[in-house]
């Protein structure tokens, strides 16, 4: 379960005591096994939102309570340093968040397929390995909630193959909270959805209801 309670986030603006807020007041609960999209158009505050709810942030006012293990983001690439090695990643990872190493490093060996790159620093990594070992990891480590900030891309087709058949095989033990503005990830994989914009995120009937609503609002973003 991830708990918003009066929750908001600003930043300082650029004249001097400017203050904007992109989330505000927000009270919301996600509970276990029921998958949540936020549909927002593009600046109105995906990524805010994602790393307050994974904890990479701390909200202004209010609070944010988290029951179970929710991940990083999606091909985040803030948890994971070019200057180590991606068995090095790894064990950092590990570390962080409790987990044992040799069953993490088990599993992305074999999900990712990277072989002897695993030993490599990955400033010698491309862009679609530096995604397989971020999103493998995410899965290895064992979360309770995935989390995605917009897109969830990373790595060539078969492995995003592979990522959408792992979400289907673990769906009875696997939370999705899908922060983006693509509609059609919302209605592949949610079953509730709202609509994140000016920082006030409301909540719909149906996830049809909430497309329909998030397409008006972002006409304006088109």
């Amino acid at each position: 379960m991830i708990t918003f309670e009066g929750a908001g986030k600003a930043f300082r603006g650029r004249k001097k005591g400017e203050i904007n807020w992109i989330l505000r007041n927000l009270n919301v609960t996600f509970p276990d096994k029921v998958n949540a999209g936020i549909l927002a158009p593009r600046g109105q505050g995906k990524t805010t939102f994602i790393n307050l709810a994974c904890g990479n942030d701390w909200p202004s006012e209010g609070r944010i309570f988290r029951r179970g293990k929710v991940s990083f983001p999606w091909n985040s690439r803030a948890n994971i340093s070019n200057k180590l090695s991606g068995r090095q990643n790894l064990r950092f990872l590990t570390d962080v968040y409790g987990r044992d190493f040799n069953d993490v490093y088990d599993f992305v060996r074999d999900f990712s397929e990277l072989g002897r790159y695993l030993d490599m620093p990955l400033k010698n990594y491309n862009t679609e390995m530096r995604s397989r070992l971020s999103v493998s990891a995410m899965f290895g480590l064992g979360f309770d909630y995935i989390l995605v900030d917009d897109l969830m891309e990373g790595g060539d087709n078969s492995f995003r193959k592979r990522c959408v058949g792992y979400l289907h095989e673990n769906k009875d033990s696997l939370t999705l909270l899908i922060a983006t503005g693509n509609t059609q990830i919302v209605q592949k994989y949610c079953e509730v959805a709202g609509v994140l914009n000016e920082g006030v995120l409301t909540f719909y009937d149906s996830v049809e209801d909430a497309i329909r609503a998030f397409n008006k609002v972002n006409q304006v973003f088109l």
